[in-house]
């Protein structure tokens, strides 16, 4: 389950295009930031995406992604150009296509970002290769999910919503705010489409379609509680709506959709910042929030770890046709290319990758969130509000390769950070003494996971 969210220049502080998603996945399925270089091809290569071969353009532009490690695609990202695009799972009545013989939402997504200069190339290339090559196979690590996908793609001037169900898609323009989760949202509303035969059910539609009524399956949908959390997304912007800042959306993306101390265990699908445990196997695997502006390059936020709530955002920038990495730490390459900027976390335990550190925080927290939330706030809000100030200060000012710098060197900063914080809280934990406030079964599910993976708390 996911969350995406965008607040364009007419609602956001500064006229920024802002767009901001939580990644949510397996427990143990990691995600890293992955750099792509610019690249020109020969005519006539091909592309090896997760699971199938496709034909590939003659250039690709740069972008940065997270990227859950054993695919191809990316669940976030954003390009040199400015473009940036988040998923979403949706659940519709349109059979799913289950041969690992497709491409994943995922995969579309990253390709987009390579091949797209605006948000409008970008719904071109996602539409035609949905026509295409079509949308389908195993969306989960190990699993038997299958799902269709919803996107957010923005630029720095326009942004649109991109519904899919099946081979059938519409498109909407966002005028101020929006919000998109695990359910269809467009209704008869939309500026494109590509519908025409698509049955839904027994009949084809001959009345004007509205796409989330024919196309939403109930069950699914409603299990996995998207509508909730999208209500909950939208009433949060909206109360900032005309000042909306980088911030904020973190502070959104940080939400439990109750009043703090959370609990772990309790109503896990609706919370935006989400936990596993319970009936729900999912959590939030990583997190960006992309600030985008005409003629500055693209700042992107990723989290690179699990739970924003108790993890921080780190500032990263691409240039135009960018063909190397700068300023980063444990530089591997890709096995789907590409270099993985802080190690190639897998879903066994790593200690020198940082979605691992990021665990060895959330874990531990989540055993004893009211005792332990406590120690990651203190260490970590002051000194990521005054990293992203001083970037964003950088920002209006500086660009090219000495803007890479400022990100690569607070983006530094704020890995150790996470690991000084890992530290801290491994210290607190055992003073703890294995003292636990949460359900016996909620600990339980945990450890299974963490002997799973080859971590012990």
């Amino acid at each position: 389950m996911c969350d995406t969210m965008v607040s364009t220049p007419k609602s956001s502080a500064d006229g920024l295009m802002i767009v901001a998603k939580n990644s949510d996945r397996e427990p143990n399925e990691a995600q890293n930031i992955t750099f792509v270089p610019a690249s020109d091809h020969p005519a006539g290569s091909r592309v090896r995406c997760t699971y199938i071969e496709i034909p590939q353009v003659r250039h690709t532009y740069a972008a940065l992604l997270s990227r859950p490690f054993w695919m191809f695609g990316a669940e976030m990202g954003v390009n040199e150009h400015g473009v940036a695009i988040g998923n979403e799972a949706v659940f519709t009545k349109e059979k799913y296509h289950k041969e690992n013989d497709a491409l994943l939402g995922m995969d579309m997504l990253r390709l987009a970002l390579e091949r797209s200069r605006n948000a409008l190339e970008a719904i071109d290339v996602v539409t035609r290769l949905l026509s295409v090559h079509g949308q389908g196979g195993v969306h989960t690590m190990g699993g038997t999910k299958y799902y269709h996908n919803s996107f957010i793609i923005a630029d720095p001037s326009e942004a649109y919503i991109l519904e899919t169900a099946g081979s059938a898609w519409v498109c909407k323009k966002v005028e101020d705010i929006a919000t998109i989760s695990n359910c269809l949202t467009i209704g008869d509303d939309y500026h494109m489409g590509s519908f025409d035969g698509i049955k839904t059910g027994s009949r084809t539609k001959k009345k004007q379609l509205h796409f989330s009524r024919d196309f939403s399956d109930t069950v699914f949908t409603h299990f996995a509680r998207g509508r909730t959390r999208r209500s909950c997304s939208y009433d949060l912007m909206s109360k900032r709506k005309g000042d909306i800042t980088s911030s904020d959306m973190m502070q959104i993306l940080r939400s439990h959709n109750t009043a703090e101390p959370y609990h772990p265990g309790q109503r896990p699908m609706e919370q935006l910042c989400l936990h596993a445990g319970g009936l729900i196997s999912s959590q939030t695997a990583g997190s960006m929030v992309a600030v985008l502006r005409k003629g500055r390059m693209p700042l992107v936020y990723f989290t690179g770890t699990s739970a924003p709530c108790m993890n921080v955002f780190k500032p990263h920038t691409i240039i135009k046709n960018q063909k190397k990495i700068y300023h980063t730490e444990r530089l591997t390459p890709s096995s789907f290319g590409g270099y993985d900027m802080y190690g190639s976390a897998s879903d066994r335990w790593d200690r020198e990758s940082l979605w691992w550190t990021g665990e060895s925080i959330h874990r531990r927290v989540l055993m004893n969130y009211s005792s332990l939330v406590p120690v990651v706030h203190s260490a970590r809000n002051e000194k990521e509000r005054m990293a992203i100030e001083s970037v964003e200060k950088k920002w209006e000012k500086s660009d090219g390769m000495d803007f890479l710098a400022v990100c690569g060197k607070h983006a530094k900063d704020l890995v150790l950070l996470n690991k000084k914080i890992s530290d801290t809280v491994t210290i607190e934990y055992m003073k703890l003494e294995n003292k636990r406030n949460v359900p016996w079964w909620f600990a339980y599910q945990w450890h299974r996971i963490n002997v799973k993976a080859g971590f012990f708390i």
